[in-house]
């Protein structure tokens, strides 16, 4: 049986604690020496406070930590920031790295939102990265134009109660204190007349009372009229009283048009009502057949003749 000194049994311990050390460590920084991995890179103007370890997560799973980050060179700035990721997963091309924050309280962690190809990235390749608006950007950005408003109402705020010092000066107290007193004693005044008209008051309310309970006991007859009225208001409505009013102004246009033509002498009534040649010819006429009549009256045999014997008598001269 070999037998192993001390110093040897010593030494193995030592590189055993060493190697577990090692482990430990870089497994507290998220690297695992037993898990299959592949490295991915991503070129940053800013981080934003990202840090090696840091996970890298798809869709709020953790596939990877952040295994390094360095200047990509002197001149630029730029940071070149690379990805320790587990071989079970391809990104598709097009796919961002992005920088969000981790938790509200602090942190920062890397979100790969996958992109739609075609093809995926081999493991080595440098993909898209970006950095994302942290909460407290965000508030900030959201919040100055808030905080803007707030200075400009403390503004106005301030204008207005320098405004009203200016007006509230001793002046304005001493005319407000009479205006004050005046209202006292207008309420008082009428309060007095209130007092002595109480009665003229409570006649008045009374009366009115009285009124609207007469409205209410007689509220059906009122409804009752108000039906009959609408009952005229229908058949009025249904007598058709614009045609006859028509029919009544058209006759007395007719009868104004007639009366015209009399006065202007047309036709015969208007040339008898007008002319008067006309009522002397009449008149003539009546004369002269008056005449004749008492002609015939007086001497008939003129305008008569007759004999028994068929003699035809001679007129008389």
């Amino acid at each position: 049986m070999i037998k192993i000194s001390n110093e040897l049994k010593i030494g193995i311990v030592a590189i055993i604690t060493i190697i577990l050390f090692i482990w430990l460590f870089n497994f507290l920084k998220g690297k695992n020496f037993f898990k299959s991995t592949v490295s991915y890179y991503a070129v940053y103007d800013e981080i934003g406070g990202l840090g090696e370890s840091s996970p890298v997560e798809i869709n709020g799973y953790k596939v990877g930590v952040v295994q390094s980050i360095a200047f990509l060179d002197k001149e630029s700035g730029l940071l070149l920031v690379e990805f320790s990721v587990s071989k079970g997963f391809s990104l598709p091309v097009n796919t961002v790295a992005e920088i969000t924050p981790l938790s509200i309280i602090a942190g920062m962690k890397v979100q790969f939102v996958y992109g739609e190809g075609p093809g995926t990235y081999t493991p080595g390749d440098t993909i898209p990265g970006r950095l994302a608006l942290t909460l407290i950007t965000k508030l900030e950005n959201e919040l100055i134009p808030v905080k803007e408003k707030l200075m400009g109402l403390i503004d106005a705020i301030d204008s207005i109660t320098g405004s009203v010092n200016d007006i509230m000066n001793e002046d304005f107290k001493r005319n407000l204190g009479g205006t004050m007193s005046n209202l006292n004693n207008i309420s008082g005044n009428m309060d007095d007349i209130i007092g002595t008209q109480k009665k003229e008051l409570e006649a008045t309310l009374t009366s009115i009372s009285v009124f609207t309970q007469m409205l209410s006991e007689n509220s059906a007859k009122m409804g009752k009229t108000l039906s009959n009225l609408e009952s005229i208001t229908d058949t009025l409505a249904a007598s058709d009283i614009s045609a006859t009013v028509l029919n009544l102004k058209n006759s007395l246009v007719k009868t104004s048009l007639l009366l015209e033509n009399l006065n202007d002498g047309k036709g015969t009534a208007g040339q008898f009502l007008t002319n008067d040649s006309l009522y002397k010819n009449l008149n003539g006429s009546l004369q002269s057949l008056n005449l004749l009549l008492e002609d015939m009256k007086a001497n008939p045999k003129r305008y008569v003749h007759f004999s028994v014997f068929g003699k035809k008598s001679e007129p008389s001269r």
